[in-house]
């Protein structure tokens, strides 16, 4: 039977993410804010069938694939991923799973043993760290952030403030964003942080939509970072948007620290999305120490 999948839209977040908490192991690929959010690069489109959720990558699909995230529910058997090869091969395609974790990747080989390429991609692992390792800063890994810290309240002391971010400063913060593009788009990078520049108007635009919440960091009265994000269920908050002026000292740990205090309680995991191949992000996520880390294969049908 061909599938009928509908775009994720905000007004149908709470129906995706009775499934995407549930079942979504606290990865950031499998929220309906991500889903939406990234809509321009990978059109996700969903449907709900038989108390199974489905997710289409319309826009990463071509001649040969079509391309889906794992089917989510309750008790996801080899019948459910046969409805999305099913739906493919009724497109004259074959599938392809995107962004699937280890035990995934195990369940669809027993189901199917010998019908799959399997390949992990390291660009698509998400950093999750616990809530403590970002809101204490302890032990000597972190002593040279402490101090950073420590250095920039005694800098700025009155002239700092950190506090949630409110709906009145949605205009400000995407004037910092634009401000921190202008100052960090190189010719190589360009593409990307245009895309993400698109990306944190968007989610402003639609933050009581979004459920957002954030941390606004001033000195002097004018925002100098923010950081904000979305729950991925009880235990993990997802980081989305951290931006800081890299003119000032010590900016960044603030953020992690503040937001943390002010947007992460009662949270066990903070999820700290991926680093996307990019090898600076990439070793300054790997320097704070993460918990662990959610691997991600990309399945190929042969």
């Amino acid at each position: 039977m061909k599938m009928e999948f509908a775009p994720v839209l905000p007004e149908n977040f709470k129906t995706i993410y009775g499934y995407t908490s549930l079942y979504g192991e606290g990865s950031c690929q499998l929220s309906p804010v991500s889903m939406w959010s990234l809509s321009e690069k990978y059109g996700d489109s969903y449907a709900i069938l038989d108390g199974c959720l489905y997710v289409c990558r319309t826009k990463l699909e071509d001649e040969h694939y079509c391309v889906y995230l794992p089917p989510l529910g309750a008790n996801v058997g080899a019948a459910q991923w046969e409805q999305l090869l099913e739906d493919a091969h009724l497109k004259g395609k074959k599938a392809e799973f995107y962004t699937l974790t280890k035990d995934r990747v195990d369940a669809l080989e027993t189901f199917f043993p010998g019908r799959f390429h399997v390949e992990e991609n390291r660009d698509l692992a998400e950093f999750i760290f616990t809530r403590e390792n970002f809101e204490l800063f302890a032990g000597k890994r972190h002593e040279r952030r402490r101090t950073e810290i420590r250095s920039f309240w005694r800098q700025y002391e009155d002239h700092a403030s950190s506090a949630l971010m409110q709906p009145e400063d949605a205009e400000e913060v995407l004037d910092f964003a634009k401000e921190w593009f202008h100052n960090n788009v190189r010719l190589e990078t360009g593409e990307a942080l245009f895309r993400e520049l698109s990306c944190i108007a968007k989610q402003l635009e639609h933050a009581k939509e979004l459920e957002l919440t954030g941390t606004v960091i001033r000195i002097d009265g004018r925002v100098r970072g923010f950081c904000y994000g979305v729950p991925l269920n009880n235990d993990f908050y997802d980081v989305l948007i951290e931006k800081g002026d890299r003119n000032v000292e010590g900016i960044y740990r603030v953020i992690r620290q503040e937001s943390t205090k002010l947007n992460c309680q009662g949270y066990a995991y903070i999820n700290f999305e991926e680093d996307v191949g990019e090898p600076g992000l990439r070793k300054i996520k790997e320097s704070y120490g993460p918990e662990y880390m959610i691997e991600k294969f990309i399945v190929t049908e042969l």
